[in-house]
């Protein structure tokens, strides 16, 4: 339902004003926030309307109005404007998260303390659903006469490697043998396709090269099914403790939804939009029914990958939550495109 601007210059100015200090906003403060140059009976009139149609209510008798859920939802999606963190923050989170892009999984845990630091809540980050990782790359890297070091780099941006043993001395040749036949057969070949029977199919193709290729073939196997698995790291847990906007009950709440991993990854993989906010009962679990997430996915080439998200109380700073979910996501998914092409 759309509000005509007056109307939502009200509702504007009570979310902000309660998200700022928790209280109700009664009509007096309205009228000095917004300057709308209508007389208090107007406002008083508009925020009755806005009551009926069940955007903010009165909490208790002779108070003034907060948002509700319906509420929050029209501020978010039609007057909120994300909020990037200023010049200064930005350019301390692209040291810290470039100077830790060494491995997706040091990256991801990078970004989850640099978000939970920055809005003082409970920050989450995933590596990408299995679904959506092939092989991109596999590099062999001789480590002694008999051991052999296979580097697999998923499209995702995963970067998984195991040490194997040879049965014969590695040089050069060996190496560049392994290299060429397996991309050319595993490159673009699904994480879940790589099976035991799968690759005894692929051992059998390569008739003369028998003899080198199953120790190599069983590491791959053993790191694809590591790179399967999603990945959380969680950071700022104790945040949600010592928050002055988040109440005992909603902190221990989500404390225990954090706790069971995979509900989080559920929750956070589950839809493919690049930025969104989910509001108590929005999140589908009883233990975020008083709780805000703010959740960012990320792109690998052009693909929706994994999330950054933001755990926080229902009552948060949308806006610079929302722009500063936006800005990690976005830095995350560019170093990680550039370990695609390691």
């Amino acid at each position: 339902m759309e509000l005509n601007p007056r109307k939502q210059k009200i509702l504007k100015a009570i979310v902000d004003g309660f998200v700022a200090t928790g209280d109700p906003v009664g009509s007096k403060s309205l009228l000095l926030e917004t300057g709308i140059s209508v007389s208090p009976a107007t406002v008083r009139n508009d925020m009755a309307d806005l009551t009926n149609k069940g955007y903010i209510y009165q909490p208790h008798t002779s108070a003034g109005r907060i948002p509700s859920q319906k509420g929050l939802r029209y501020y978010i999606d039609n007057l909120m404007v994300p909020l990037l963190p200023p010049e200064r923050a930005r350019d301390y989170m692209d040291l810290k998260l470039t100077g830790a892009a060494d491995t997706p999984e040091s990256l991801l845990t990078a970004a989850a303390t640099l978000l939970s630091e920055y809005i003082g809540y409970a920050a989450v980050t995933t590596t990408p659903p299995c679904e959506e990782s092939r092989i991109h790359r596999l590099h062999f890297i001789g480590t002694g006469r008999h051991t052999v070091m296979v580097v697999l780099v998923t499209t995702t941006g995963m970067v998984k490697s195991r040490l194997f043993r040879c049965n014969f001395v590695v040089n050069s040749e060996i190496l560049t043998i392994l290299h060429e036949t397996l991309n050319k057969a595993l490159c673009g070949v699904p994480l879940e396709s790589i099976n035991r029977p799968f690759m005894q199919t692929v051992a059998a193709s390569f008739s003369e090269l028998f003899l080198i290729i199953p120790q190599a073939l069983t590491a791959i196997m053993e790191i694809s099914e590591q790179a399967l698995k999603v990945q959380l790291c969680v950071s700022g847990e104790k945040n949600l403790l010592f928050s002055d906007e988040v109440d005992p009950h909603t902190a221990r709440r989500i404390l225990s939804f954090l706790s069971d991993r995979e509900q989080v990854s559920k929750l956070l993989l589950l839809g493919k939009s690049h930025l969104s906010i989910h509001i108590g009962s929005e999140c589908a679990a009883p233990e975020l029914r008083t709780a805000c997430v703010v959740c960012g996915r990320y792109e690998i080439e052009g693909r929706t990958a994994g999330a950054v998200a933001l755990f926080g109380p229902g009552r948060m700073d949308y806006a610079s939550a929302m722009g500063a979910v936006s800005y990690i996501t976005g830095k995350v998914g560019s170093l990680l495109e550039e370990m695609v092409d390691i």
